[in-house]
């Protein structure tokens, strides 16, 4: 008789299911990507086998023609699913430019389903994928609640001793009946005991149904129970049925209008206008039909009270930078709650008016003040402390606190129950590769309407020719895209992984640098072409410049912990020198500078008058650094180390990513708001040239601000082609 094929895999807490195609994981179904399930079948079927890229990118995609990216895509997605950790892994090891590895012990077994026959001959997979016991001495670092899986101890039997009763300790019969009685009544009390003292079953997610069709950004703001509401990545506000169907604008009597939130009654909005320069300008209770407009105050976030009388709002200039103020709903009685010291976003007035919760831009954490302004504090400090988290908001009913985290919707259990435990902790909603964005919940609680992402991008080059961009590089999803200085070889940055890839110019031979969850920003080669210098961003605004060889792809901090936000760094055209930005005093609030890292000495010095400047940009010559302004980012500065002192290239509008030509005569620039394009100026000065027109166009990645050219000078952006569309999630909360 032949053995059927092992379908079922365990290790860890994890079981794979192959002829179901189900990944559990603690308990929960985990979606996977049928190309990352394949992938991690093949793994799991050789552990401790060291498999080339090659031959995985053989076994899964077998003739399809496809590139490194994806197969480090796919396991990045395998690492998220698993909660695994690339650099302590416990279940995928990377080698570096070499391939991949499945440390963890892995037991398979029949998947049989022969009418009433068991399923289950279980065998552990050796090291060369056979059948065979793996040697207990290389088992690997897979471990379940800290204890290693091989070395779990069988549980011993209990026996039952059974003593016969003697005559003298034989109960009477009134004994026994009392007895009876008693365990018969006690039943009841000890089931309502249990009853009461049990968990509530968690929220899930039981179904999607997608209701817009068009794939742009959106960003939901509200509903009124038969239409959503949400603003579009033109700056215009947008409505559409629940149901389907098409989008209509909202007309508002001022230029590039931000919603922020929907009264309780449906019946005014609160509004604020994105200005040229990036910055927020005043809030307007904006009434939906008819339009009209009454000032309330300047802010960058807001939400209404639960009755609509009043509205919560926050501040980022001057003194009142992270200003909490409450304003009733016809611009009067404003005070002051708190001052959190820096941006405040996402604000969120639970529907019992309690209590007030909002993000804190700086910390990347979600907060909570009570609606008298008293108790200031972090909103779950201790779960997952390191995890970015946002944009919150209650369930009408007030049981359930929705949010955001690493791309996916989370809802804490907030109802109370006399003696009911209450969880401990917050429960994942969505599961998969497709991101989430912007959940609110539905009038009756019983679906959550978010933006769901599936994020992709397209590189592309300036064509002077048919004046159009074109894809480049085989349109990659890449972004940040450096070349050598002999321009043999490039440098970029995949999206939406964050891994940082070595490649030849054509981008062939494509080199893995960095591993997720470390994310990559900005590369820049030094000039000898031996190393690249990159940004990493991590725990809020906390960052580091890195340096990396494009031969051994280990990366390694440059800069001590003490210097916060070191980002942006550029070399000195000898190599011995790097720009970069820093923040001045410790706080994301406009107060950057910028600074130089000399490597023979490490000694770090500040440019002069460099305070708010940011992105700076060595010339080729040496003599300059350009920047852009952070506060008022219309500005275009430029630095000459021989004077010591700045000037400004007068233009008109917002500058972004900066970029010198090669020969040093021009500074290049992206404008992604009023007149839309990348421009080029002349650093003798004279007026601003466009070279590309943006109109129509839909940056992907960095917030959109990333531009770079190639050693022809064509600039290089990164089209949006993502899926981006708005989803009603049917929400059990049984």
């Amino acid at each position: 008789m032949i053995a059927a094929k092992p379908s079922v895999f365990r290790f860890a807490d994890v079981t794979v299911r192959e002829r179901e195609f189900a990944i559990v994981k603690a308990g929960h179904v985990r979606q996977l990507e049928p190309k990352a399930f394949r992938l991690l079948l093949i793994l799991i079927r050789n552990p401790n086998k060291l498999i080339a890229k090659e031959e995985l990118l053989n076994s899964v995609w077998e003739d399809t023609a496809i590139t490194e990216n994806s197969l480090a895509r796919n396991v990045s997605l395998l690492r998220r699913a698993l909660g695994d950790d690339p650099r302590e892994p416990r279940f995928i090891e990377t080698v570096s430019s070499i391939g991949y590895r499945f440390v963890c012990p892995v037991e398979a077994s029949e998947d049989r389903e022969d009418n009433g026959k068991e399923r289950g001959d279980h065998e552990t997979l050796s090291p060369n994928g056979g059948n065979g016991v793996t040697a207990t001495g290389d088992s690997g670092p897979c471990t379940t609640n800290g204890r290693n899986i091989e070395s779990e101890p069988v549980a011993q039997a209990t026996s039952l001793v059974v003593v016969s009763a003697k005559p003298r300790l034989r109960l009477r019969r009134w004994g026994w009946a009392l007895a009876v009685t008693t365990a018969t009544a006690a039943l009841p009390v000890a089931g309502a005991a249990w009853y009461l003292h049990r968990p509530l079953p968690p929220p899930r997610i039981t179904g999607y149904t997608q209701i817009t069709h068009d794939g742009h950004e959106k960003a939901l703001r509200g509903t009124d129970g038969s239409r959503l509401y949400f603003n579009q990545a033109s700056f215009s506000i947008a409505q559409a049925a629940i149901s389907g169907g098409e989008i209509a604008q909202i007309p508002v009597s001022f230029p590039n209008p931000v919603m922020l939130d929907i009264s309780p009654d449906e019946s005014s909005a609160l509004v604020v206008s994105q200005h040229a320069n990036n910055a927020l300008g005043p809030l307007w209770n904006v009434r939906i039909v008819g339009g009209s407009i009454r000032r309330l105050g300047d802010a960058v976030s807001a939400a209404f009270s639960p009755d609509g009388n009043s509205a919560v709002y926050s501040t980022e200039d001057g003194d009142n930078w992270g200003g909490i103020y409450v304003v009733r709903s016809d611009g009067t009685g404003v005070h002051k709650l708190a001052s959190a010291g820096e941006r405040v976003d996402n604000l969120a007035w639970s529907p019992d008016g309690a209590v007030i919760r909002f993000d804190m831009y700086d910390k990347r954490r979600i907060w909570e003040i009570a609606s008298n302004g008293s108790n200031l504090h972090q909103f779950l400090p201790d779960w997952r402390p390191t995890e970015k988290k946002c944009c919150g908001r209650w369930t009408p009913d007030g049981k359930f606190f929705l949010f955001l985290m690493d791309g996916h919707i989370w809802a804490l259990d907030e109802r109370r129950r006399l003696f009911r435990r209450q969880p401990a902790e917050p429960v994942q909603l969505t599961t998969g590769p497709m991101l989430w964005g912007g959940a609110i919940p539905s009038k009756d609680g019983g679906r959550i309407f978010a933006q769901g992402v599936t994020p992709h991008g397209e590189l592309s080059r300036w064509d002077s020719k048919t004046k159009q961009f074109l894809p480049f590089l085989r349109g990659i999803s890449g972004q940040g895209v450096a070349f050598s200085n002999d321009a043999n070889s490039i440098a970029y940055v995949s999206y939406p992984e964050g891994i940082l890839w070595k490649a030849n110019r054509d981008g062939s031979n494509p080199v893995q640098l960095s591993d997720p969850p470390m994310q990559a920003f900005l590369p820049r080669w030094s000039p000898d072409s031996t190393q690249i210098a990159f940004t990493v961003l991590s725990q809020g605004w906390h960052g580091g410049i890195y340096i990396v060889s494009p031969e051994d792809g280990n990366p390694r901090k440059l800069l001590p912990e003490d210097l916060l936000l070191n980002v942006a760094p550029t070399w000195s055209p000898d190599g011995r020198k790097i720009v970069f930005n820093s923040l001045s005093d410790g706080k994301f609030d406009g107060r950057v500078t910028i600074r130089i890292l000399d490597l023979d000495s490490r000694l770090v010095t500040t440019v002069p008058g460099s305070d708010g400047m940011t992105g700076p940009r060595w010339s080729p010559d040496g003599r300059y650094l350009a920047a852009g302004t952070v506060v008022d980012s219309t500005h275009l500065m430029i630095f000459d180390f021989t004077t010591q002192h700045w000037s400004e290239l007068a233009q008109t509008g917002p500058v972004d990513s900066p970029e010198w030509s090669r020969d040093g005569k021009f500074i290049y620039f992206k404008r992604v708001l009023g007149d839309r394009g990348v421009f080029r100026i002349r650093v003798k000065g004279g007026p601003a040239e466009k070279i590309a027109d943006l109109k129509d166009w839909h940056d992907a990645g960095w917030w959109g601000a990333w531009m770079a050219l190639d050693p022809t000078d064509a600039p290089l952006l990164l089209r949006d082609i993502a899926s981006a569309d708005i989803y009603a999630l049917t929400f059990d909360q049984k």
